[in-house]
């Protein structure tokens, strides 16, 4: 019944990925999607069988331990509906009561060490509890769900870009869709599959209301943001001062927009670090502080295999900033081949090998003249902030893997785009014969 229910939705989607004009873009026909959507389902799946037969503690694993809390949530429709209802819109649901009666029965509703920060896991869980509905418990179904809407954000994040960069159309299909770790951990039924989707249509209509305004766009927007707000915070605290700051290149003269990205991060920053004075208990660097020391605290309890050596921060501004280059490196080139003691970890370090030698015929075969300079400052600070952030407050290099993911599609865009492809063929003539450039 679970392959034939899997099959089926596999369908439905692609006929709407046939019929909805939306998934056509330059150099993405109905065939290539067709083929990028059951890709990342196989994917899905492949995730499905590791988390069974390799990493075998189902209370431990992502893609289980919040599908199976789910059931919790999904009982009620048929007992209480009106309690269903109630914990999927997160209305009325905060009491003794839901927490005796469901919340207390899951594994994962509350967190080891509570913050005045929205749970994210929530989200996931009533994601799996609405797709229940659907999918009658069958897991794989759930894989196929989390495939379209990943690939629906992409598909936004790759119609934004294909209008800034030109005649790269299979290396913008790579860096987006294919790239490993993005089409392996978009692919599951994870927060980063939801996270794609909301950023991808996210800038999508936030590009098209820069040029036109239109209430739809404005729509998706709120929407997106809220979805983002609720699936990664921490992505939705940086998504914020990038699209002011687009805004507003997009609205002057196009002239300093370095400058104007730095000074809007700037009073962003300064901001965050006031903004306890308004909502108490809400402060940044302690927040962050916390944040890490409980990580540290949780992996050393884990026993994790992958725990690095990272420097304890301290709740001033100056630990941030010291610590901020080395953060960016460990995020963006570990873990290395021979710190791989996993498949996964290995996988990894493989794709980190692949992007330093896409950074380094980026630097060598620049063309900065082509490139559209408010994009690029988009994924620009879009990588910097995530790697940062990521590298501060990840002692583990299996989560640093995964909590990376989201800013891989813009750093490919921006390595892409920065590369002058007439030049580099014309040095390296074998790569048009034998990749295809």
């Amino acid at each position: 019944m679970e392959y034939i229910l899997t099959l089926a939705y596999t369908v439905v989607f692609i006929i709407i990925l046939w019929k909805v004009p939306f998934f056509r873009a330059e150099g993405l026909s109905k065939k290539t999607v067709s083929a990028i959507f059951i890709l990342k389902i196989l994917a899905g799946i492949c995730m499905s069988l590791i988390y069974t037969y390799y990493y075998k503690d189902r209370a431990t694993a992502d893609i289980f331990k919040y599908f199976d809390d789910s059931k919790v949530m999904f009982d009620a429709l048929f007992k209480k509906p009106l309690d269903y209802l109630s914990m999927m819109t997160g209305i009325g649901n905060d009491s003794k009561y839901f927490s005796d009666h469901y919340y207390k029965l899951m594994n994962n509703w509350f967190r080891v060490y509570e913050s005045n920060i929205y749970n994210e896991s929530h989200t996931i869980i009533r994601f799996n509890a609405f797709v229940r509905l659907f999918s009658f418990g069958y897991y794989n179904v759930h894989t196929v769900f989390i495939c379209f809407l990943s690939l629906t954000g992409l598909v936004g994040l790759y119609k934004t870009a294909i209008n800034s960069i030109r005649n790269k159309n299979k290396e913008l299909l790579f860096g987006i869709f294919l790239l490993p770790s993005v089409l392996f951990w978009g692919s599951g039924v994870m927060k980063e599959g939801m996270l794609f989707f909301a950023m991808g249509m996210m800038i999508y209509h936030f590009a098209r209301i820069t040029v036109k305004f239109n209430l739809i766009s404005l729509f998706w927007i709120i929407v997106t943001l809220i979805l983002m707000f609720f699936t990664k915070f921490y992505v939705f605290i940086i998504a914020v001062p990038i699209l002011i700051s687009h805004l507003w290149v997009s609205k002057s003269n196009g002239k300093f927009i370095l400058l104007k990205y730095l000074t809007v991060f700037s009073l962003y920053i300064i901001a965050g670090l006031e903004i306890h004075h308004i909502i108490p208990g809400f402060d940044a660097l302690n927040i962050l502080v916390t944040k890490q020391r409980d990580f540290i605290g949780l992996a050393k309890f884990m026993n994790s295999g992958s725990l690095i050596n990272i420097t304890v921060l301290t709740p001033d501004l100056w630990s941030f900033i010291r610590e901020a280059p080395q953060a960016f490196y460990i995020t963006m080139f570990r873990p290395f081949i021979f710190e791989a003691n996993s498949v996964l970890i290995l996988m990894a370090a493989l794709e980190n090998l692949l992007i330093l030698v896409i950074l380094i015929l980026s630097i060598v075969f620049i063309d900065f003249r082509q490139v559209n300079k408010s994009i690029f400052y988009i994924c620009l600070f879009a990588v910097v902030s995530m790697y940062v952030l990521t590298g501060l407050i990840t002692p583990v290099m299996g989560a640093m893997v995964r909590y990376k993911v989201p800013a891989l599609p813009f750093l490919m865009i921006m390595l892409i785009m920065m590369i002058d492809k007439d030049k580099l063929i014309k040095k390296l003539p074998f790569i048009n014969s034998s990749v295809k450039i």
